[in-house]
């Protein structure tokens, strides 16, 4: 009994190193790792460089800047805004709304699921 309390102990330890560890920023950028990869996934095909489209770099090194940044396509919205996460105009670009300017991102087609809720869970628990 007391061998598999341990192993539950280290197994839960180990697990929750593990989700700290992929919540943890990449390049001290200050945007999560699993963030990062829908980003490389998806994104800095096109969002990298030295003139980004709008002027956006998704780039780990360059991709903080979307904290609290007005967007170029609609200046009255920030990309990712912190204080009113839900009114993030990336938030609405990737969720391929109504009232956004220009395309959908990405605008070949829209992300599967789960990367899509990787980057809601994000920006939405930025509040």
């Amino acid at each position: 009994m007391r061998r598999t309390v341990i192993l539950a102990v280290l197994v839960f330890g180990a697990l929750i190193s593990g989700l700290a560890l992929a919540q943890s920023d990449q390049a001290g950028s200050g945007i999560p790792a699993e963030v990062q990869a829908v980003f490389k996934s998806y994104c800095v095909r096109c969002h990298t460089g030295s003139a980004p489209p709008k002027g956006l770099s998704l780039i780990p090194s360059k991709s903080a800047a979307l904290l609290d940044a007005p967007s170029a396509e609609n200046p009255e919205l920030k990309i990712v805004d912190t204080k009113n996460p839900e009114a993030s105009y990336m938030l609405k670009k990737i969720r391929r709304g109504d009232g956004i300017k220009g395309k959908p991102m990405p605008p070949s087609k829209a992300l599967p699921a789960e990367k899509l809720q990787v980057l809601e869970t994000w920006i939405l628990g930025l509040k």
